[in-house]
């Protein structure tokens, strides 16, 4: 008689359902209860549940055409460990699908939530894509993927965070980490996939096309406040591959200066050595060269300020001489090379007294300033000698004039 009582209470229990599915669970501690067990053994009495048991289920049921009562969704609860004298492990599936069911959310027995997943390793673990509209809370989790340089093709429309060790990259940063941490992100469609790599010396980047079947292109490290040493107002310039500090060019926004912090006037150079420029130099204000200047050499004589190698046109060319303008062949006290003695020196040495002979111009080259001056001499002391043998002239022509007076008085005298 006692076998047939559980089986007459599923009878009444199948024979209610539609009463009871009506009914409300009220009450100050309403509880509505499955029990499981398995079976009933005399001398033993009720058999405990075995690991692996379903607890129960629960669907919600439509009726259909073809087949009757048909289950939309399903929930039911599994024992999932060693079952104890005082209790048991077990999780809770969440069923739903057409045709044919599908797990779509786990809760085990730690508390573990799966969503695509009935053995979720975390608080919240999820198969497949998730989205939210409002904020996230909570930490990022990095995979550990410390041996394999991945390519962009195993990366699809994703934001990915991996734990790396920098000897796994086939082309690794130029930086002192062992490993670090490796940002991945793959917008999709035409666009580039950018990796950065945080490593303890810094950030490093590089692109690949997408899908590209590995990253072949290098790469560079962004440059942070620790890798920059400079001087206010000093232009920067690489120190190392990957470090900035100090160059030779000064601008505070009003002066330059190169090779000095303190230019004066606005574009100081100072420089100890040489200075080429191979292509053009237009200057339209005023220029100033405290030292020498070559123009078609490099090569100037000592002793000179400027060496032209090549023709030179202007308009017109000042020279400012240091001796005195030769006026003071119209002194009085000047002596005055007779022109007997200008013949013989002419005669001797082949060139005008005072003049350099075409040897030293041809050595020396041509001082224009003591050349002009040179010249001017000679030209005054000419004029001298014209002055004087014009006033000679002019003596013999009257004493000439005045012997052909006479010379006629005598003629005249002679007819008579």
């Amino acid at each position: 008689m006692r076998k047939q009582v559980p089986y007459l209470i599923g009878l009444l229990a199948l024979f209610l359902f539609p009463i009871l599915s009506h009914a409300q669970i009220s009450g100050q501690y309403p509880l509505l209860t499955t029990n499981k067990n398995n079976g009933y053994e005399p001398g033993v009495g009720r058999l405990p549940v075995e690991e692996g048991n379903t607890l129960g289920q629960f669907q919600m049921r439509g009726w259909v055409t073809d087949d009757g009562y048909v289950p939309g969704i399903e929930i039911k609860s599994i024992v999932t460990g060693p079952v104890q004298p005082d209790g048991f492990p077990a999780n809770m599936l969440f069923s739903t699908g057409y045709p044919a069911f599908s797990t779509r959310m786990a809760i085990t027995a730690d508390g573990l939530v799966g969503i695509g997943t009935e053995a979720p390793d975390f608080n919240l673990h999820v198969v497949g894509n998730t989205h939210t509209t409002g904020d996230f809370f909570g930490r990022i989790h990095f995979d550990d993927n410390a041996s394999a340089d991945s390519p962009p093709n195993t990366y699809t429309d994703e934001a990915y965070f991996e734990l790396h060790s920098l000897s796994g990259f086939g082309t690794a940063p130029a930086s002192t980490a062992t490993a670090g941490g490796l940002f991945t992100l793959a917008p999709g469609g035409a666009s580039n996939d950018h990796q950065l790599f945080f490593a303890d010396d810094g950030i490093f980047h590089r692109r690949e096309a997408a899908g590209a079947g590995s990253w072949s292109n290098p790469w560079a490290k962004l440059l942070s406040s620790g890798d920059i040493a400079g001087t206010e107002n000093r232009v920067a310039k690489f120190t190392g591959p990957n470090s900035l500090g100090n160059s030779q060019i000064f601008d505070d926004s009003h002066q330059i200066g190169i090779r000095t912090t303190s230019p004066d006037p606005a574009f100081d150079v100072d420089i100890k050595g040489n200075t080429k420029a191979d292509g053009g130099l237009t200057v339209s204000n005023d220029a100033r060269i405290g030292g020498t200047l070559g123009i078609g050499t490099t090569s100037v004589p000592a002793g000179y300020r400027l060496a032209v190698d090549g023709n030179v046109i202007c308009e017109e060319l000042r020279v400012l001489l240091s001796p005195a303008w030769p006026d003071y062949v119209f002194e009085k006290d000047y002596n005055l090379m007779p022109l007997e003695e200008v013949e013989t020196s002419i005669r001797e040495q082949g060139h005008l007294p005072g003049v350099p002979s075409a040897a030293v111009i041809d050595k020396d080259g041509l001082p224009v300033g003591a050349i002009a001056a040179s010249q001017q001499e000679k030209i005054e002391e000419a004029f001298l000698h014209l002055i004087e043998l014009n006033r000679q002239m002019k003596e013999l022509q009257e004493e000439n004039a005045r012997l052909r007076t006479r010379l006629d008085r005598m003629e005249q005298e002679a007819q008579d």
